[in-house]
């Protein structure tokens, strides 16, 4: 079955629980929480349908969900992952340098600039050997396959995309202001 084919359309989604999610971290089954994690963000935003978050329904992201998730992310990283993590990082740099801080959580194929290209999503690090801030990745990475060639991507997602800092600027606003709730 093909994500194009009517029978994708009509698949039923699994429904997944912060319990999912706390067993996967738990076990630290990076990629598979990254995957929930996703799926749990998408269910909040009312976007199971389309499969992916845009910079409007990111800036929309419910407080109580983004902290309730990077809570979990953070506790059983023992503060290496999470969207808290991400957003110091930002911070911490130059804010809105989307490239700087893609490199600097190891979400990019070169350090240069001119070569800055994204990975593809199965070649992130998926374990705590990754640096700071690298997971969770899958809410930046799951993106329409128009939107990943009109990036110069390859197929969907970011892999061998140039960068967008519109959905990275939009998550790191959002958590800006949730943490003033």
């Amino acid at each position: 079955m093909t994500p194009s084919s009517p029978m994708a359309t009509t698949a039923k989604i699994p429904q997944w629980t912060i319990q999912d999610l706390d067993a996967l971290l738990t076990q630290q089954e990076w990629q598979a929480a990254d995957q929930v994690t996703l799926a749990l963000l998408l269910k909040r935003a009312n976007r199971t349908t389309e499969g992916w978050l845009d910079d409007i329904t990111i800036a929309q992201l419910p407080c109580d969900a983004l902290h309730d998730l990077d809570q979990h992310w953070v506790r059983y990283s023992s503060g290496q992952f999470g969207f808290s993590v991400q957003h110091e990082i930002y911070t911490e740099m130059a804010q809105g340098d989307a490239f700087a801080f893609s490199r600097q959580v190891g979400w990019t194929i070169s350090p240069y600039r001119c070569l800055g290209f994204y990975k593809f999503y199965d070649f992130l690090n998926f374990s705590l050997d990754a640096p700071p801030g690298h997971l969770p990745a899958r809410w930046f990475w799951q993106i329409p396959w128009h939107q990943s060639l009109r990036m110069g991507g390859v197929g969907t997602g970011r892999g061998a995309a140039f960068g967008d800092a519109n959905m990275l600027d939009a998550m790191m606003l959002r958590l800006e202001r949730c943490q003033q709730v």
